[in-house]
């Protein structure tokens, strides 16, 4: 239909058509997605393109009210996304160029940037609102896990030290002799039994900035938290932990990754972080580096539910192979080349605040006076009798074949999610289908035995050979990084 189309034929104006654009960047050199004065951002970058490209009138430029523009997700400074999404009316057609409007735009974005295409929507599409969930990546060196490295420096010289004055050790032999860490299944398995309790809702004012524990918008609700095994990018080892939710907030995902840092290593314990959940007291979360955080994929079920008669899915899925190419080509490059150019997620562990933030949550374990158990309890027996619920639909629905002449199937409370295009961030309290929450851990430091032989590690196929160049002499942005200042005059 033409109701999203503005414009008159008859002038000879070329008619705007209401679109969604599914697209990826590179966000070092850029202070977040959102446009903000004063500083450098994406959206400045992405709007520049399309009104070079003629996607947008020079009479429109410099105000998104009057193109209708929204975005789906606000990624902060220096984070990267392959599944970001915009809407916009836009100009389709051009008056002397006869090619896609995606490959005019792309032509004028700099190396890093990249629009997959685009998609005809509703003229009432928003892009943040209609969406349902987020899909977030955040990729760790696997030296991160490793309880021999990233120690602080005045531990390891402590330790230098000594060893000068004991013959025995001065050698280094039992360092020689040692075996090396390796990320096997067993450590896997504790990373995603730890990232697990995230799942459901919970009021995440712990894992947020400036939010206060009674404000509505603190209680969010993530759907999964999943961890794979290594994989190596140019020299680098990896693992990659995948987070989905219905929305998150200023930071939020960095510091569920750093607490869960500081379980792992044993800086502090697992009771610690689900106490951190289920408290209204204010405790500290150390903030993971952005380096290794980047949206994935923005996913709008509802819409498409409702409008797919009439309009195209919206879908990231016909994209994959594009977005596969712009993660090998650039993502994960950029983050194993910073991070061995700068050792960003090292030194973010050696300065790790583990005395602050051990002394932050007793303070605040003492003010709650264990009103969290409470907390704690209810959203247990709440997930234990939704998982009870969905075993016996998913029972019942076994045997509905046999009699599905005689009795309906029995509805399935909680393993079919409804979607809706709003945020729901005042669900009752709920937990991942495949993990309900388990009582806390007795309170003790993580020490786990020794891991069995780690098992062969299969590695996704490597990024094409020297993908980390940036050829600067197609680099519309500064040498050294892939964005560019802003241009004078807006």
């Amino acid at each position: 239909d033409d109701d999203d189309a503005t414009g008159d034929a008859a002038s000879g104006r070329i008619k705007k058509r209401k679109v969604s654009i599914f697209l990826a960047y590179v966000g070092k050199g850029y202070q977040g997605f959102q446009r903000n004065p004063g500083a450098v951002t994406v959206e400045d970058e992405l709007e520049r393109a399309i009104v070079a490209a003629g996607g947008i009138s020079a009479d429109n430029a410099g105000d998104f009210s009057k193109v209708g523009w929204t975005r789906a997700a606000r990624t902060d400074k220096g984070v990267s996304a392959v599944g970001q999404s915009i809407a916009l009316r836009m100009m389709l057609e051009h008056p002397t160029d006869n090619r896609d409007v995606i490959t005019r735009v792309n032509e004028k974005l700099p190396i890093g940037f990249e629009m997959f295409g685009y998609t005809r929507v509703t003229g009432g599409f928003n892009a943040k609102t209609m969406c349902d969930r987020r899909r977030y990546e955040y990729v760790i060196p696997t030296c991160a896990f490793d309880p021999k490295q990233c120690r602080p420096r005045a531990e390891v010289e402590a330790e230098a030290e000594f060893a000068r004055f004991d013959e025995n050790d001065a050698a280094g032999g039992d360092a020689d002799g040692a075996a090396p860490f390796v990320f096997d299944e067993a450590l896997r398995d504790r990373v995603q039994n730890v990232l697990r309790n995230y799942c459901g809702t919970h009021n995440f004012h712990n894992y947020t900035v400036r939010v206060s524990p009674d404000d509505p918008a603190a209680m969010r609700y993530i759907l999964s938290f999943d961890c794979s095994m290594p994989f190596v990018v140019n020299g680098v080892e990896f693992v990659r932990t995948t987070v989905v939710g219905q929305s998150f907030m200023l930071h939020q995902i960095r510091k569920l990754i750093g607490m869960m840092l500081g379980v792992v290593r044993g800086a502090w314990r697992e009771e610690d972080q689900i106490f951190a959940l289920n408290t209204k007291e204010s405790c500290q979360a150390p903030m993971a580096p952005e380096l290794g955080l980047f949206l994935c994929e923005c996913i709008y079920h509802a819409y498409n539910t409702r409008f797919g008669e009439t309009h195209e899915p919206l879908s990231l899925d016909k994209y994959k192979d594009k977005v596969e190419a712009f993660k090998t080509t650039h993502i994960y490059p950029h983050m194993s080349q910073t991070e061995k150019e700068e050792s960003t997620m090292q030194n973010w562990i050696r300065m790790l605040p583990v005395k602050q933030v051990r002394a932050s949550v007793e303070a605040a374990r003492k003010k709650d006076g264990g009103k969290w158990e409470e907390v704690f309890r209810t959203k247990a027996k709440a997930s234990k009798k939704a998982s009870n619920k969905r075993k016996a639909a998913e029972k019942a629905a076994g045997e509905a074949p046999d009699e599905a002449a005689e009795k309906p199937v029995p509805t399935t409370d909680g393993a079919n999610e409804k979607e809706t295009p709003d945020v729901e961030e005042n669900a009752e309290p709920t937990t991942c289908a495949e993990t309900p929450v388990a009582p806390p851990p007795p309170p003790k430091a993580v020490a786990s035995p020794d891991p069995p032989p780690s098992p062969t590690v299969d590695v996704p196929p490597p990024p094409p050979p020297e993908t980390a160049r940036v050829d600067l002499s197609r680099s519309k942005g500064p040498p050294g990084g892939y964005a560019r200042p802003p241009v004078s005059g807006g």
